[in-house]
């Protein structure tokens, strides 16, 4: 049995790499906090009529290009701390930032393949991407950088409550609104 190659329109694509470029655009050094409530718009509309292999392969897309741009100081740290050649720094930060992808894109498989409904379907939407960024935090040692909770340290008015719930609470509402 021979698998059907997957097919994704090139718009499908741009609203990928879109979402990959909002989420990393939400972060504390640009000051565009308010955009983390609209980064995951563009992917979710990606794969709203994708299978979910699809939306997989458009997760991916999307996780790469979020993680290349987000941790791309890796590079001149591993060179110049590290003392690494800055080829093998640049296949270091691939290499993570793949592995890292992995989670935006198991996300979107399972947004598809999941049948919850209209109504239900923020919630777990909400309660599945926690559950990964929680497990990114600490599966196989552990990367918590970029947690799209961290987004709201500019927010000081929805900050304030993630003396209740953590970062990871912060990151629930982000996806659930």
């Amino acid at each position: 049995m021979r698998l059907k190659k997957p097919h994704i329109s090139p718009g499908s694509w741009l609203l990928a790499v879109a979402s990959g470029c909002l989420l990393t655009l939400i972060f504390p050094k640009s000051h565009l906090w308010m955009l983390s409530f609209f980064a995951l718009v563009p992917l979710m509309t990606a794969i709203s009529n994708k299978t979910a292999r699809e939306s997989f392969f458009l997760g991916f897309a999307a996780g790469v290009i979020h993680f290349c741009s987000l941790i791309y100081w890796l590079v001149p740290t591993l060179h110049q701390y590290g003392g690494l050649h800055p080829v093998l720094a640049t296949i270091i930060l691939c290499l993570l930032s793949a592995y890292l992808a992995l989670y935006p894109a198991v996300f979107a498989f399972l947004c598809r393949k999941s049948n919850f409904g209209p109504a239900w379907f923020p919630i777990m939407a909400a309660c599945l991407w926690v559950s990964l960024e929680y497990i990114r935090t600490y599966a196989f040692s552990g990367f918590a950088w970029g947690l799209i909770g961290y987004s709201q340290s500019d927010n000081r008015v929805l900050i304030q409550s993630a003396d209740l719930t953590g970062v990871y609470g912060i990151s629930f509402l982000i996806v659930l609104i």
